[in-house]
């Protein structure tokens, strides 16, 4: 992306004319104006730097193996951030190797969806889709047989568990990195909105879509979930009540 922010050719500006020595108040009356200006400037970044950052540490969680949250893709890859407004989501792994692991078919999504486009295989030319998925559960108390699962998204669910997806890449490079935000009661891919911030229990999934395709396909494997938990790679974070018991 270009830098908006260009530098202005000086050979062409218009030559500056000198203030008058004769007229020292307006001098003051400049400096003290750009001094204004420039604390403006500087409390804006401070805003800008610190902006997010007011209503807690960001928790960190490893990344299961795909279908396996026993065995660590990436230590400590996962990052959530609880915020009365919403949530921010920061997922640093390996990118997965093309062929090394199971790919979901077409017809593995949810029910009344569209099939997803073909699903192959990629190469070290041949990139491949991911996508990120936040998977909120307001009650977690509640939650069915007391684990958090694909039952509490259902309607009138006690726990109100909602589905949201994240983000959507392409594994370009050795290392794959997926984030984004879910804000307080934005509607959700499927169950409850999000009411609860601060102390939802969060689940997070990398879904694989296979070799990045051209056209509309491309853009359908952006934007489509598929496959199933044992599909996909993992972490999970418990409710800050849950982890002071």
């Amino acid at each position: 992306m270009t830098n908006p922010f260009t530098e202005p050719d000086l050979r062409s500006s218009p030559r500056t004319t000198a203030v008058p020595e004769g007229r020292p108040g307006r001098r003051r009356w400049i400096v003290l104006a750009a001094a204004a200006m420039l604390v403006i400037v500087l409390a804006g970044f401070g805003v800008i730097l610190t902006r997010g950052g007011d209503d807690g540490a960001w928790q960190t969680s490893d990344i299961g193996e795909q279908g396996d949250t026993e065995r660590s893709l990436a230590d400590h890859g996962a990052r959530l951030l609880r915020r009365s407004d919403g949530l921010s989501i920061d997922v640093t792994v390996p990118t997965p190797e093309p062929g090394s692991y199971e790919y979901p078919t077409g017809d593995m999504v949810p029910p009344g969806a569209e099939p997803h486009p073909s699903i192959s295989p990629g190469a070290s030319d041949a990139p491949e889709v991911f996508t990120l998925w936040l998977f909120a559960f307001n009650e977690p108390s509640l939650c069915s047989e007391g684990q958090c699962d694909t039952d509490d998204f259902a309607p009138g669910a006690a726990a109100r568990g909602g589905v949201y997806q994240v983000d959507g890449r392409v594994g370009d490079g050795d290392r794959l990195h997926l984030e984004g935000n879910v804000r307080l009661g934005q509607s959700p891919t499927t169950g409850a909105p999000l009411d609860d911030p601060e102390g939802a229990e969060i689940h997070i999934a990398i879904a694989p879509h296979g070799m990045r395709l051209s056209g509309d396909d491309g853009i359908r494997q952006l934007n489509s979930s598929v496959g199933n938990p044992t599909l996909w790679w993992a972490a999970s974070f418990t409710s800050p009540d849950q982890s002071a018991e």
